[in-house]
């Protein structure tokens, strides 16, 4: 991936005070979501960063670690759209969109600049009317685009798609929801994402799993009730996908005309697995062992922050990393610098966000989100 999507979500965050007891487990689900981008973005940062030349495509590590986390911003998706229909869609638009223009664009405006301002004038020597002008396209296009670090891009994204949530929930209502259904099932079979640009085929991918996750969360105790039936036969789905994908990313395969094959079989394998995962936490959420309950309320409560923050800190600590580990021909080296780069980094983000949200109280929301 890429986010790090709220959402991401990366990003639609609601902390334990302000999700009811019954929907702990889509807290949870948050949880697990943003985990699964930080340990891809974690190892894909050592694999592509950590040595003179990029681990190849074909080495192992890489393809599993892309094969178990690659778009995982799809969870973050779904569960923005499980919430919005589950507890946000009985407000009106303009509160809903004022609460996303705070606690999201807001945010996501400050650490833009900062990332961009810092980039930018890092390479710059001297400063002069063209380069603010340069500087001033440069911000722009890194807001508009989600490009002031390559885990924004899905934040654009996002923010279009809480846009549309009205609108697609309430056709959800209307005789256009069969139709809506399958195409958010067959469309992002065709229309894949492409990697970390924000393009109309990636948005048709997303707003795919949205309208979905929106159906998921319009009754979202008798859907999952009917998920869990089905429990064996997407176990199935997942392990058949996940098996094709490792066939696809060891052969090299991936393009069929414009669709990228891989990421047809990833949506289908990503949608099984969040299946399972919110089946389960549904079922054993509310009894999860303190040991347990307490890091994933930590990561949950802290997401958007998290995303914000980890691909600028992960770098941080590619040094150390690499000194310690220092072939990239070991699977054991290759999981050592990644495991390192993300205690460290994890850690770092939470102290950041704590330590904002000690000194600006309320006010550390708009630039570590909610």
């Amino acid at each position: 991936m890429s986010v790090l999507s709220a959402s991401d979500s990366a990003v639609e965050l609601h902390t334990p005070s302000s999700t009811s007891e019954r929907l702990a487990y889509i807290h949870y689900f948050r949880a697990v979501a943003i985990l699964q981008i930080l340990i891809l973005h974690a190892c894909r940062v050592f694999m592509m960063r950590g040595f003179d030349e990029q681990v190849p495509p074909s080495n192992p590590f890489l393809i599993l670690n892309d094969i178990l986390f690659h778009d995982a911003t799809m969870y973050l998706a779904l569960l923005s759209a499980i919430i919005f229909a589950a507890r946000l869609s009985r407000r009106p638009a303009l509160v809903f969109y004022k609460q996303r223009f705070w606690n999201v664009g807001v945010p996501y405006v400050a650490m833009s600049i900062f990332f961009s301002t810092l980039i930018f004038f890092r390479s710059q020597n001297l400063v002069g009317t063209d380069d603010l002008l340069a500087f001033a396209k440069t911000l722009s296009y890194n807001v508009l685009w989600g490009e002031a670090q390559n885990t924004y891009w899905y934040i654009p994204v996002i923010l279009m798609l809480w846009v549309l949530s009205p609108i697609l929930y309430r056709l959800l209502t209307t005789a256009a929801r069969y139709p809506m259904l399958i195409a958010a099932v067959v469309l992002p079979l065709f229309f894949s994402r492409t990697g970390t640009d924000v393009t109309i085929s990636t948005c048709i991918f997303f707003i795919g799993t949205y309208v979905i996750g929106l159906y998921i969360g319009e009754a979202i105790e008798e859907r999952l009730g009917v998920i869990a039936r089905y429990l064996p036969v997407l176990g199935v789905i997942a392990t058949v996908t996940t098996v094709s994908l490792w066939f696809l990313y060891t052969y090299g395969i991936d393009k069929w005309g414009p669709t990228s094959l891989r990421e047809s079989v990833h949506f289908v394998q990503k949608l099984s697995l969040a299946a399972v995962v919110l089946v389960w936490l549904w079922r054993s959420g509310a009894g999860l062992p303190v040991l347990i309950a307490r890091p994933l309320d930590t990561i949950a409560s802290t997401a958007f922050g998290l995303y914000l923050l980890h691909g600028f800190i992960y770098r941080r600590f590619l040094r150390i990393a690499s000194a310690v580990f220092t072939s990239p021909d070991s699977i054991w080296n290759l999981i050592g610098g990644a495991a390192i780069i993300f205690c460290l980094g994890l850690l770092s983000c939470l102290a950041i966000i704590f330590v904002s949200r000690r000194l600006l109280g309320n006010h550390s929301r708009l630039l570590v989100g909610t």
